[in-house]
Formats: structure tokens, sequence, C-alpha cells
């Protein structure tokens, strides 16, 4: 996915409510703006409905500018015909609104990442001149040649200056809202700083205007403070308010701006020191903990890069989408490219395919909340095509407002523990054929819990079926109760001097009487007692047998012979 298919779009159930939805805000703000021009001018001395509809232009394709602009222009047009009769409509006015919002939101598209238009001081900069500086004088100019008045440099200042003071208290809002940032506000320390940092700057904001010199220097610490404390969409927000609240008390007395204030400036004769200091003084403090915080950053960034870095075992910052962000050494030898080759892949890309499946499912978990880390092993083609085995554990990285960042990924290689569990598996199954084809039956009596573990053969031979747990009474209780008193103290013997044991013993079976022979060593801990006894049973019932047909052939050949000789001694 490319980042600028990452921009978020206003979501509505409908385009026509998104636009009905649209013209309803166009239609607020022009009360707004046109209540502001009531009080003497006739132009609006503050114009949000351009920056609303530059705003919608931005954030939208090309083929709903159409609907948007008639839209926003209806909701003007009802706004005006609300206040004033339809006599006093330009349609001029409205049309070059349109040209202004669509060369500012082209200009915007131009000048600013999608994925993220503010990020710096370098952005705000190029949004105010595509947004507060070349459309306001486009219009301007436009007002002028197009309806020239008695004063056309007044108009033209009055026009550019509206203009771009809507601009810059609305279009920061407009371009960084996203839908996920109303979730912000669940954690209620944001919400309680943010209301009271409202509240606040709107009560001294007032205070300031009616009783103040130079309010506007009490303003401009008060509105510091907010762009300090609070995040870029609460500080623009609490912008936006104050400035319009301001406006409308200039508005509704324009000598408020008569300064400076006759009885405070005998009584408080060096308060412009006052106001001198109080700026200075913030924005010291304010570059001392940025100062601060930036080291920090640099050297927490530091100390992670060496740790990242230098790490035997490979790490990783993975997008969300996939892309390898950042990458070790170790990762880089392990698969086999450069940071700069793997910056331009994804995981998914070097997954075995049989794996990817689990491990994407394991992410979706991780992105929903479900999980906080998984780890798995799984398998990646390397630069030469090879596969090779990692042991994967991923975490996520979340902002503060809980979306997803990115993943941390340790990657180590265990390609020589998969080829020693290969050697492995294929001894246990030579071993397991020689014991198969031996008859031979391995078992483990762990002393302690008193844990019996058959393998399959032992099963077979004392002839019990599989669901049964081993224990000593099962296997006791198949002992021939001849033998049960030997074996059972030939094994407390062996327990007692910690030695290994041979035993033979008899078992009761379907068909008859089986004969066993037990071999067992014991395994010790690390007191020198004894923790476990490890051993095998063979069935000898077959060289028994075998024995026991020798000795009678043997017996009837002595018998045999001795019959043989006394017929001699007959004779």
């Amino acid at each position: 996915m490319s980042k600028q298919s990452q921009h978020v779009l206003i979501a509505l159930p409908h385009p026509l409510l998104h636009l009905v939805s649209l013209g309803l805000v166009s239609f607020i703000f022009t009360l707004f703006s046109l209540e502001l021009s009531q009080f003497g001018t006739q132009l609006a001395p503050l114009w949000f409905p351009t920056s609303i509809m530059m705003v919608a232009f931005y954030r939208h394709a090309g083929r709903m500018w159409p609907g948007i602009a008639l839209s926003c222009s209806l909701g003007n047009i009802a706004a005006s015909i609300l206040l004033f009769s339809t006599s006093s409509l330009n349609m001029t006015w409205t049309t070059i609104n349109i040209v202004e919002a669509v060369v500012g939101a082209v200009l915007l598209r131009k000048l600013l990442p999608w994925y993220n238009p503010l990020q710096n001081l370098a952005d705000w900069l190029r949004l105010a001149f595509g947004s507060a500086i070349v459309p306001p004088l486009l219009g301007g100019v436009l007002v002028v040649l197009l309806t020239p008045g008695d004063d056309p440099l007044r108009a033209f200042l009055i026009w550019v200056l509206s203009e771009s003071i809507g601009a810059l208290a609305l279009v920061p809002l407009g371009l960084l809202f996203k839908p996920h940032y109303l979730l912000r506000h669940r954690n209620p320390r944001l919400l309680f700083e943010s209301l009271l940092t409202l509240a606040i700057t709107l009560t001294l904001s007032w205070l300031s205007m009616l009783y103040l010199p130079w309010p506007f220097t009490f303003i401009i610490v008060l509105l510091m403070w907010s762009a300090v404390r609070l995040p870029r969409m609460e500080a623009f927000l609490i912008f936006l308010t104050t400035v319009m609240m301001v406006s409308l008390m200039m508005a509704a007395d324009p000598s408020l701006l008569a300064t400076p204030r006759t009885y405070l400036m005998s009584h408080m004769p060096w308060l412009p020191f006052l106001l001198i200091l109080l700026p200075a003084n913030i924005m010291t403090m304010v570059m001392y903990a940025f100062r601060a915080e930036r080291k920090h950053i640099s050297e927490s960034e530091t100390r992670f890069r060496n740790a990242m870095e230098y790490s035997a075992i490979g790490m990783a910052l993975v997008g969300t989408e996939g892309q390898w962000l950042q990458t070790n050494k170790a990762l880089c030898q392990f698969l086999g490219y450069s940071q700069e080759e793997l910056r331009g892949l994804t995981f998914q890309q070097l997954t075995w395919p049989e794996d990817l499946n689990k491990d994407l499912q394991q992410v979706e978990k991780l992105i929903s909340g479900e999980i906080n880390t998984y780890s798995m092993e799984k398998r990646y083609y390397n630069r030469n095509g090879d596969v090779v085995w990692a042991l994967l554990a991923v975490s996520l990285v979340r902002h503060t407002d809980g979306t997803p960042l990115y993943f941390i990924a340790q990657i180590e290689d265990i390609n020589e523990l998969k080829r020693t569990e290969q050697v492995n598996q294929q001894l246990m199954e030579r071993i397991t054929l020689a014991n198969e084809a031996g008859g031979i039956g391995i078992w483990e009596w762990e002393l302690k819990p008193n844990v019996f573990s058959w393998d399959k053969r032992m099963f077979e031979l004392y002839e019990i079926p599989p669901h049964i747990k081993p224990n000593w009474q099962v296997w006791y209780e198949c002992v021939l109760p001849e033998d049960r008193q030997h074996a059972e103290k030939v094994i407390r013997d062996s327990l007692q001097s910690r030695s290994p044991f041979k035993l033979e013993f008899r078992i009761t079976v379907k068909d008859g009487i089986r004969h066993i022979r037990a071999l067992a060593n014991r395994v010790l801990n690390k007191d020198g007692e004894v923790e476990r006894l490890l051993g095998i049973n063979m069935d000898m019932t077959e060289v028994k047998q075998l024995n026991e047909a020798l000795f009678q052939e043997k017996e009837r050949l002595h018998i045999t012979l001795d019959s043989i000789g006394e017929a001699r001694g007959l004779y």
C-alpha cells in the first residue's frame, strides 16, 4: 500500500448525506461570518466558507468537487438570504470563493504529504502559502477587477485579510482531522486538560479584551500555552474558538481596540515591561524543555539503535502493511539482503507460503488487541532462494491514541537447531524401528510425582489398552503373583543402593503367561538422589520356550543314551 492510499477521507453513510453535511457546516460558518459584517463593513472581516470548501476539495476525489462546490455555495446563499434580502446576493463573490478553494486545494495537494500534512514548521509554512497567501491574493485581485467600488484598496485588503485569517484558523483543523482522533478523548486526562485549557483561554481572553491594554499580547501568551500543552488538533481547535470569540467582541464593540486604557496606564505605567517579559519567559522555558526533551529522545534513540544494530539476533521495525522500515546487520546477514533492498520489500514477499497465513492471523490479533505479543517458528526465502528457519517474536507499538504505528520483530536464526532436530528425529526413528523389530518396550518412572510413561510397545507387551494411564498398581497386577515379591524387592534394593537392576518375571496375558526381562538404569538429581528410572522390557517368552524345548530334548537324549548303555551291558 502506498502512502497516498493511506489518506483518510471523511466517511459518511452516503455521498448525498455527505454533501448535505458539508452544506450545513458551510451555512453555519457563513452565518457567523455575515454576522460580523453587520457591524459596519460590507465585506465580512472574517470569512470561513472558502476554507471549508478548500479542505473538502483537498480531502476528496476530483469527481466530487462539483457537488461539494454546489452544496457549500447553497449553504452560503441560504445564510445570506436568512440575514439579508435576496437582492443582496452577489454570485460573483461566490464564484470567486470557489476559484480560491480550487486553487488552494490544488496547491495543498502539491505542497503537503497526504499521510501527515503537518509534521513540522516547513509544512506549516507551505500550508500558509497554499491556503492563506496565494488564494486570498488571487481572490482580492478578482474582487477589485470584477466588482469595482469606491475604495478598491480597502476592499482588496479586507478581502485578503478575512480570507487569510479564516484559512489559518480553519484549514489546519480540516487537514489534521481523522475519524480515529475522536477516540483519543476516551483518555480522561487528555479530555479534561483540553476542556480546562479551552475554558481558561476563552475566559482570560474575554477579560483581556475588556480590561487590559494591548489585549492581544495576553491572548498570544494564552495561545502559546495551549500550543505547548496540547496535541496539534486540540491546540488548533482552541485557536479557532478564540479567534471567533475575539472577532465577535471586536465587531460588537470596536472601542475595545482603543489602547492603552487610560485608567490602567495611570496606575500601572510600567505594565508594558510585563508584557515584554511574559512571552519571553514563556518561550525561554518552552525552548529549554524542548531542547531537554530532544536531547533525551536523541539519547534514547542512540541507545535503541545501538542495541538493535549490535544485537546477535535479527531485529526489525516493520510497518503495519508489512514493509521493512529498519533492519539490523544480523537480519540482513540472515536473509542475504542489504538494508536498502529490504526497505523495498515486505515480509509477506519473503515468507514461505505455508507459514504466511498463520503469521497474518497472529498479526490481525495483535492489531485488534486480542494479544500483546506472539512468537512462532517460520520459514523465509533468503536472497539465494533458499528456505531458512527462524524463531519470530513480534510486538506492536501504538500511538497514545491507540493507533498501530509499527511492529518490533526479533528474528533468530534456528537453521542449526532445525538440522539437529532433523538428525535427532531420524535417529529416534531408527531407534524406534530397532525397538519394534526387537520387541523392546521403553518405560520411565519419575519417582517424586510418581508418574509412569510407556511407549507403544509397552502397552502391547502387557496387552493394556492405550487409554489406560500406566502406574505402579497397573504394572503390579499384571505380574504373576509368585513373582511379585521378588520383583518388588529387586526394584526397592536398586533404589536404595542407587544402582541399575536386571529382573526377570512373568506377567499374565490373554493367551497365558509371558516372560519379561527388565533392565533399568537410574537418573540422579543434583543432590545425588534417584530422580527417575529409565528402562526397557523385553519379551523373553519365545526364548524361554526354546530353552524349555532344548532342555526337554536334552533329557530325552540322555534317556536314550542311558537306554543304549544298559542294552550293551546285557549283551
